[in-house]
């Protein structure tokens, strides 16, 4: 069956550490739309974040998107579906990590950003991560109890290395166990509604838009992307490193080499099934 979606993630698939995307990444998704082939953007990231990934592959946001790690979804620029945290717990998650002085909070809704900067944390650092990926936050708090509530799509903790992101983790509160927590970067602690995945996202659009799982080609390279290369039949896990998290048998895992040029790699693998 031909292959009319691709469906990709963006950090580490797309675009590396700095927001950049190589040449051949870029020359290999142009390849793709020129087939007919429509590309959708399955991301963690906010719309805000994707204008610079957006003009270098020649994208609008009419762009099918799955933003938030599977929160929200825009179809022809309007938002078709929400999958929101609660507004008791975003309440539970700010007030656990508001304690912790050395924690930022980064709330993601809709329609905007909000921040709050624990006093311990690396504010030079901090601002140069979050202009990497063109998060401009409108608001930022003077304490955790200025944040909102309402509305929430995901929140996001960023700490200044992999194991005190763990660390946070292994002390989180039972009472808040039923939310998604991933980890797009070793710094970031991404959490999201207990039922929001980028799996169930692209689902979602999928039945939008009349695309089975056998005509979408999945690409990403972390835990996070694990359910959307579940439910596409044709799908690519871009390696890393050594590790790598548990995939379905059908899923095709990259040469290290490929780091980089792993969305290129992937759809010059299954070239011959677009229409």
């Amino acid at each position: 069956m031909a292959i009319k979606l691709i469906a990709l993630d963006i950090d580490g698939t797309v675009a590396d550490g700095e927001n950049n995307v190589s040449l051949e990444n870029e020359r290999a998704i142009k390849k793709a739309m020129e087939r007919g082939v429509q590309i959708a953007l399955v991301t963690g990231r906010h719309r805000d974040g994707l204008k610079k990934v957006m003009d270098v592959l020649g994208l609008d946001f009419k762009t099918p998107l799955v933003l938030n790690n599977g929160a929200l979804i825009y179809w022809q620029g309007e938002l078709i579906w929400e999958d929101l945290i609660t507004p008791k717990e975003a309440d539970g998650v700010i007030k656990f990590s508001g304690k912790m002085p050395d924690v930022a909070i980064v709330i993601f809704r809709a329609e905007d950003i909000e921040m709050y900067c624990g006093p311990l944390v690396n504010k030079e650092w901090l601002l140069d991560r979050l202009s990497a990926f063109e998060v401009n936050p409108k608001k930022v708090a003077k304490s955790p109890d200025e944040l909102t509530r309402e509305n929430v799509a995901k929140i996001m903790l960023v700490v200044e290395s992999g194991e005190r992101a763990l660390e946070i983790y292994s002390i989180w509160p039972k009472e808040l166990s039923s939310l998604k927590r991933t980890r797009s970067y070793p710094y970031l602690c991404e959490i999201n509604s207990g039922t929001c995945d980028k799996g169930r996202g692209i689902k979602i659009l999928c039945e939008k838009i009349g695309v089975l799982p056998e005509e979408v080609l999945a690409v990403g390279d972390g835990e996070s992307d694990v359910p959307m290369l579940s439910f596409a039949k044709n799908a690519v896990f871009v390696r890393h490193f050594d590790w790598l998290p548990k995939l379905p048998p059908h899923v095709e895992v990259t040469p290290k080499e490929y780091r980089h040029t792993g969305a290129a790699w992937a759809i010059e693998k299954y070239i011959d099934l677009f229409e």
